[in-house]
């Protein structure tokens, strides 16, 4: 029977039993979609979330951490930043080391991702101890019912393989962007990065998993220190200012500590006072 097939039940014994046996990494599994699990919710309905940051029982000296996402993951190597990072703390004492890979395909959302095949196979193949999961950049919103759906189906997939879901709520398009002028959108950044922040919640609570509340940083930088360039020239993608925070809030859902001084060595091309202060803002409680 392929390995993706009964994912669903499988998860239910996770706790009870032994992690199934990974396949090869060249194996073909049937990613045929089993019938839905998640109820339509709307974006603005209240509901018990999953903690923001879910901490490990024990910090390990080591993670391995697989990211599955598009063009935010990819645009100044956040996967790569977010490692050398974390090797900055180590060397100091603080934290573990990261050892990172990726699947990223621009303006991917999560079914594209379980569709094709690979990211699923990916976690299937390798030994994971996280798996940071990233929806296209509104899909989250426009496409709710269809982002819960696979984004559950991607948690249940990593709880079964023992690897935690930590899922990367994105922030809003820069005020002014056209979409603003779409009722779905709420009209505002603001309402969009709630919208956002809800859904990725929502997901993480199905399935136990944790959230890594970048757009809620990212909206309070902003308050803090408006002229601070966290975005691309686009107004979408993040900048190499924007990928620092993104790096130190996830960072910090990962490890359960925040980034240290000693993290700031990792970036480059962001100015001093701005990886300064974006790092002590992701550490706020």
């Amino acid at each position: 029977m392929s390995p993706l097939r009964p994912l669903l039940l499988a998860a239910a014994l996770v706790a009870c039993s032994d992690p199934p046996e990974r396949p090869r990494a060249d194996a073909s599994p049937d990613l045929a979609r089993p019938d839905d699990v998640t109820a339509d919710v709307a974006a603005d309905a209240p509901v018990d979330v999953a903690p923001d940051v879910a901490a490990p029982d024990v910090a390990p000296a080591a993670l391995r951490v697989l990211f599955v996402g598009n063009s935010y993951v990819f645009y100044n190597d956040l996967p790569a930043l977010l490692s050398r990072m974390a090797a900055a703390s180590s060397r100091a004492g603080s934290g573990p080391t990261i050892e990172v890979a990726s699947v990223t395909v621009g303006g991917a959302t999560m079914r594209n991702h379980w569709d094709t095949g690979d990211a699923p196979r990916r976690m299937m193949a390798e030994r994971w101890d996280a798996v940071v999961l990233q929806g296209q950049s509104v899909e989250p919103v426009l496409n709710a019912a269809e982002f819960r759906t696979y984004g559950a189906r991607f948690g249940t997939l990593a709880e079964t393989y023992r690897t935690r879901p930590v899922y990367f709520a994105t922030w809003p398009r820069r005020a002014g962007d056209a979409l603003y002028a779409q009722g779905w959108s709420g009209g505002t950044p603001e309402v969009f990065n709630t919208r956002l922040h809800t859904a990725y919640a929502q997901v993480a609570a199905q399935v136990m998993g944790a959230v890594a509340p970048v757009g809620n940083a990212w909206m309070a930088a902003l308050r803090a220190r408006p002229a601070t360039p966290l975005y691309d020239p686009d107004g979408s993608h993040p900048s190499p200012t924007g990928t620092w925070l993104a790096a130190c809030v996830i960072y910090r859902a990962l490890t359960g500590v925040a980034a240290s001084a000693e993290s700031e060595s990792a970036v480059t091309g962001v100015a001093a006072a701005d990886v300064r202060a974006l790092r002590e803002l992701s550490a706020a409680p």
